[in-house]
């Protein structure tokens, strides 16, 4: 009786078979190509609002890069990868480097010295004690408040006695605003810029020797197309004011932008305006409870005569955002 014929399905020996293989170079050649895309999608963000999403991440790819170089190096290094990782830590890490340096710091400040906190206080954080913790701690002239409701504004009641001059205008979708001061406030208040859907807070401080023209604002997070076009029509806006007074402008508040997006070196232009620091930082106010995906949202940006003596960025108050301080020393007029 003949042999039945071999199975043609069966399993071959293991040295037939085919390998699938996966190596640590390649894994590390990939990471590099996702950064560089990334990387290079960030130059871009003045066409399109896509794009700028990755240009706010400046600091992470700069990490991710050196994390990179190290690993390639401890591995059999290719030159190509070597230089690739290096060439994506020297353009981010300079980028964040240029934007670390201190800025606008004169030799001698002089003028009225006033104090402004700005806080976004998350809707939906129920910690007002840490709020006014901190604003005890900080104990400033004038305070900006986000994202304040009916109830931040009942649970921040204690502080009417010590801010009697105040702007507000309480939201329940995350874009209610207030501000308080111990200064007179002339010429303020409550406007909606360049028909947008979000209030800003437009008032003249007043200090003994004059006056700062201070605009508070919490533009649109740039989450669409749309959304993205509001927040840039509101900051040309706050730009445009501010040339109007070119030398006694800030800008105040979380402005859902880093400074490396393309969008905000035309801010700055157009307002003739500063984002001044008297020493070197980044100064990352969000997220709070993911510190690796921390980015410089809130900015207190001010007119080149203004000097900036301090800035800093403040303790955890329950929000996704941590309180930034600055200290002004304003011109004499």
């Amino acid at each position: 009786m003949p042999e039945p014929s071999s199975n043609p399905m069966r399993t071959q020996p293991p040295d037939q078979k085919l390998k699938s293989h996966v190596s640590w170079s390649g894994l590390l050649e990939s990471a590099a190509l996702v950064g560089w895309l990334a990387t290079l999608a960030g130059f871009l963000g003045s066409w399109n609002w896509l794009p700028e999403l990755a240009s706010h991440f400046r600091v992470q790819l700069a990490i991710a890069f050196a994390l990179l170089t190290l690993l390639t190096l401890l591995g059999r290094p290719r030159r190509a990868s070597c230089v690739a990782a290096g060439l994506g830590v020297l353009v981010n890490g300079g980028l964040v480097l240029w934007e670390a340096r201190p800025v606008g710091q004169p030799r001698d400040p002089a003028g009225d010295v006033i104090r402004l906190l700005s806080i976004n206080v998350n809707t939906a954080n129920r910690r007002s004690d840490l709020v006014l913790k901190a604003i005890g701690q900080a104990d400033p002239d004038v305070i900006l408040l986000m994202e304040v409701d009916p109830r931040w504004m009942k649970d921040l009641a204690p502080l009417r006695t010590r801010y009697p001059f105040r702007l507000e205008e309480a939201r329940t979708d995350n874009f209610g605003i207030a501000l308080l001061s111990r200064l007179p406030l002339d010429e303020g208040r409550v406007e909606e810029l360049s028909g947008t859907e979000v209030p800003s807070i437009l008032a003249a401080v007043r200090t003994p020797h004059g006056v700062v023209h201070l605009a508070g604002t919490h533009p649109l997070p740039p989450g669409s197309r749309e959304d993205a076009a509001e927040r840039n029509r509101q900051l040309d806006a706050l730009a445009e004011r501010a040339a109007a007074h070119p030398q006694t402008s800030v800008i105040l508040g979380d402005l859902n932008i880093t400074p490396w997006s393309p969008h905000f070196p035309q801010l700055l232009r157009a307002g003739h305006l500063l984002r001044a620091h008297p020493g070197w930082g980044v100064f990352a106010t969000w997220q709070v409870d993911q510190p690796w995906f921390s980015l410089p949202l809130d900015h207190c940006l001010v007119s080149p005569s203004i000097a900036v003596r301090r800035l800093e960025v403040g303790p955890d108050v329950g929000s996704d955002h941590r309180p930034l301080l600055a200290e002004l020393a304003v011109p004499p007029r």
